[in-house]
């Protein structure tokens, strides 16, 4: 993590990780991992699974201050059962108080690439990448939110990409515990200015649309190879997130219109103006799965035509066929049961007609509406008997994106896509994030 200067000693000289020693008997240090504005985070193995773990070891200004001790007490089990909620979440285990008093976080351990790492080299990102790295840390980031919690420190340093190419979203343990007073009146450490809303930097109160800014900023170096906004000093940097707008994607790299006007919608400088982070997900979702590129559409109308060709010679040229090898026959016999015997690839008028209905491919207009996305089956249940109970016909459709599971819930069936959409901005005005779909998309 980028530090920048601080006004108070936040971590003390002598907080290097205890070696050897066990935390409350269970946790053993045996090695150090990074010390920051938050304390001291130590490798740790629990000898009661034999897992190695992660420690943060807070810092021992929280044990003179009772009303940060209440926080974390308060917040402490909240943020244990969110981390659990989602497989992208880095799992907080136990919060506690080592035997000298220091409080300590107790967390699942990953290994991989952080995010920071892969876009040191101010490349952008494969678009289908990024879609997919996007799907995977939002719907942690939704997970969140939908928990009643603020991560508040989205940043590429903590994103940590496993080697299978799962994202795991770090630092849950500190979720709405930055933004407490009692916490800033002890940490006064500047964070990165790249990702900070414009709120954060007024000090102004935070709210999960801090999130979604982020969110975006990382989104769009992801895609771009740089910022959003970046310049020589951190000064510099505040007063372009206060009072400039983005460099238009397109103008770095072709990059598509729906992703380039969400991002920028996810970019203004009011937090009421941003969406919600599932909407925010339905624009990344539908881009990750939209229809085949212009220039395979094309191929595939091109093949079409070619086919309908074919057909249509077929067509011609064999009746002309027929008729050569029945005239031939008449020429050749005296008796014409040539003329009157049915070619046995020919149906029979009856049975064409007959089988018509069964062999033509149905085709069917009708749309849906597709509700929410989430990573665990259990809420969009919840939604459906929700939405069921208001007389909708109401279903849950799962569906694998980027390597992960999320479910929908699919919302009654329409005759237009103008009938669909309506019955859209309906639910969307009771806070439904929402989106039309063709039937058998």
């Amino acid at each position: 993590m980028r530090l920048g200067p601080t006004a108070a000693p936040v971590v003390e000289l002598d907080d290097r990780a205890p070696i050897g020693r066990r935390v409350q008997g269970r946790y053993r240090i045996i090695g150090k991992l990074g010390v920051g504005a938050f304390g001291a985070v130590c490798a740790a193995e629990d000898t009661a699974t034999g897992h190695r773990v992660a420690i943060r070891l807070l810092p021992r200004g929280l044990a003179r201050a009772p009303q940060v001790a209440r926080t974390i007490v308060r917040l402490g089990q909240s943020i244990v059962e969110a981390s659990t909620s989602h497989p992208g979440l880095v799992r907080v285990l136990a919060f506690g108080q080592t035997e000298h008093g220091r409080p300590f976080v107790a967390m699942e351990r990953v290994k991989g690439r952080r995010l920071s790492e892969i876009l040191s080299e101010g490349k952008p990102l494969a678009v289908g990448a990024v879609l997919r790295l996007a799907l995977d840390l939002g719907g942690s980031v939704e997970t969140l939110h939908s928990m009643g919690l603020v991560h508040g420190a989205l940043r590429p340093c903590n994103v940590m990409v496993l080697e299978d190419g799962r994202v795991k979203l770090m630092d849950v343990e500190l979720a709405c515990l930055r933004d407490s007073e009692s916490m800033k009146a002890l940490v006064a450490a500047e964070p990165p200015a790249e990702y900070l809303a414009p709120e954060q930097i007024r000090q102004a109160p935070v709210t999960d649309k801090a999130d979604v800014y982020a969110f975006a900023a990382i989104l769009y170096e992801m895609l771009c190879g740089v910022p959003p906004f970046h310049a020589a000093t951190r000064e510099a940097i505040l007063q372009k997130h206060l009072t400039e707008a983005p460099v238009p994607m397109r103008r770095r790299r072709a990059v598509p219109v729906s992703v380039e006007s969400a991002v920028a919608l996810a970019l203004d400088k009011q937090p009421e103006v941003r969406p919600f982070m599932p909407d925010f997900l339905n624009h990344l979702w539908s881009e990750a799965h939209r229809p085949a590129p212009r220039w395979k559409r094309t191929a595939v109308i091109v093949c079409g035509a070619a086919l309908a060709v074919s057909v249509a010679l077929l067509m011609i040229w064999g009746p002309l066929v027929l008729r050569s090898r029945a005239s031939r026959s008449l020429e050749q016999a005296t008796q014409p049961p040539a003329i009157k015997e049915t070619p046995a690839s020919e149906p029979s008028p009856a049975r064409e007609t007959n089988g018509s209905a069964s062999a033509r491919p149905s085709r069917d207009p009708a749309f849906t509406v597709q509700v929410g996305a989430f990573g665990a089956r259990e809420r969009a249940v919840a939604l459906q008997r929700e939405l069921t109970r208001t007389g909708a016909e109401a279903g849950v459709l799962q569906a694998e994106v980027g390597g992960r599971t999320i479910h929908r819930v699919r919302v009654g069936r329409f005759a237009s896509h103008a009938e669909a959409a309506d019955a859209a901005r309906r639910l969307a005005t009771s806070g439904y994030a929402t989106l039309v779909v063709r039937a058998g998309d």
